[in-house]
């Protein structure tokens, strides 16, 4: 009766952590967005460089999470309206004054 428990609860637990390892839970909605937006291009405008298999693995590998970085679902750079980063460009002089 023990082991019973006892593997039905080590299921259970390995079940919850495959089912975080799957890569499109840490896939962000934006990152989602863009690669259904790719996906209708037309072949000529597909850069062709990132066909290349060992390209594709390079790239993936590159941005595995480093030291000290978390997975982030809600950025918070999103949540700031892009009048607001428009005026203080305008104010600051980085941006032509139109007339």
């Amino acid at each position: 009766m023990r082991w019973t428990i006892v593997s039905f609860l080590f299921g259970c637990v390995l079940s919850l952590a495959l089912a975080q390892l799957n890569p499109d839970n840490f896939r962000h909605r934006a990152v989602l967005q863009s690669a259904s937006h790719e996906a209708q291009l037309p072949p000529n405008l597909l850069n062709p460089f990132y066909k290349d298999p060992r390209i594709r693995q390079a790239l993936a590998r590159s941005s595995w999470f480093g030291p000290g970085e978390n997975v982030v679902f809600d950025r918070e750079a999103e949540k700031i309206n892009r009048r607001e980063i428009f005026l203080v460009l305008k104010h600051a002089g980085l941006l032509p004054q139109q007339q």
